[in-house]
């Protein structure tokens, strides 16, 4: 089997084109022996089959990258550097709320539990002296302490 020498030249004439960076018409045509052949011009004394358009490469937009100064490279840094401090800050902060947070419900169930427990509650009124509640106060003290416990335990 013969190859055809038009496919390299053919190759070379599409790259051409889209390194030209303009768009441009390719002409197709057939030669003697009946191979299509391509090129930017019709044949000696012959007309075009097809015209393939070429489209030029299609840029980004953005402007190619500039190199930095070591300014503006110190400046990146020292603002992911400060970024990077303030997300630690944030976790920090966020891990000691969460363990205040963990400390009072903590605190709630266990008053929760003392009320439970029964027995004798005593309280100490402005002049320091003591006094007991009765079954009454206990149940309206064990009431709002399962209220405070559960919203605090959330």
């Amino acid at each position: 089997m013969m190859r055809s020498k038009t496919g390299p030249k053919l190759l070379g004439a599409m790259l051409l084109m889209l390194c030209a960076g303009h768009a441009s018409a390719i002409c197709k045509w057939k030669d003697a022996d009946g191979r299509t052949q391509y090129s930017d011009a019709p044949p000696p004394g012959g007309r075009c089959e097809g015209n393939i358009k070429v489209q030029p490469p299609i840029s980004s937009g953005t402007a190619p990258a500039v190199p930095q100064s070591y300014q503006e490279k110190d400046m990146e840094f020292r603002k992911r550097r400060v970024e990077k401090q303030e997300a630690e800050k944030k976790v920090e902060q966020e891990k000691a709320d969460a363990e205040t947070k963990r400390k009072n419900c903590e605190s709630a169930q266990n008053r929760v539990a003392g009320l439970a427990r029964g027995g004798r509650i005593a309280r100490y009124d402005a002049n320091g002296q003591i006094y007991y509640l009765g079954d009454d106060d206990v149940a309206r003290e064990l009431a709002d302490a399962r209220k405070q416990a559960e919203q605090m335990c959330k």
